[in-house]
């Protein structure tokens, strides 16, 4: 996975999405389990990463009030930099799984070869240009977020998460 977002003051890297792995590549050693790779090899999957890092002890606010929810713009919280801040950090990790969806796709019984996509389209232009193929979140990959966590940890030299019960949990 390319990093795609490094945002050093906020904390923040992102990465590209990548194919899953599939049971036909054996190579790939990003699947969770035996199951995953069949799912991978029968719907196409990719996979995206979100790494954060946040002052330890961070708590996001809940707010229980009706019609409020946590400002996702961070208009209300301060700015912080965590370049020149010497706190201590904790890192997060979320990894996505996204499944293609093709619009109008028919799937023959015998083979995936033989499929055939219905094409949408008007003579009118004013209608918009539909993509054939599109991404949706399919859901989180939680065996490769401790995956990654465990390499960082490695890379690192820190111990392995859950060993010293005092310290929180590096991922959500």
């Amino acid at each position: 996975m390319q990093a795609v977002v490094r945002d050093r003051r906020e904390g923040l890297i992102e990465t590209d999405p990548v194919i899953a792995g599939t049971i036909l590549e054996p190579w790939y050693q990003d699947t969770a389990d035996f199951s995953q790779a069949v799912d991978n090899t029968l719907s196409q999957y990719r996979m995206k990463a979100r790494f954060e890092f946040l002052p330890r002890g961070f708590v996001e606010s809940t707010v229980s009030e009706p019609g409020a929810g946590p400002d996702l713009l961070g208009t209300s919280m301060p700015a912080r930099d965590l370049t020149t801040s010497d706190e201590p950090l904790e890192l997060r990790v979320w990894v996505y799984r996204e499944r293609m969806h093709t619009i109008g796709q028919r799937r023959n019984t015998w083979t995936r070869r033989l499929k055939s996509t219905a094409r949408h389209g008007s003579v009118d232009e004013t209608w918009e240009d539909v993509p054939q193929s599109f991404w949706t979140p399919d859901s989180r990959d939680e065996a490769a977020e401790h995956r990654l966590l465990a390499e960082i940890a490695d890379r690192m030299d820190l111990p392995p998460a859950g060993s010293d019960p005092a310290s929180p949990p590096r991922s959500e």
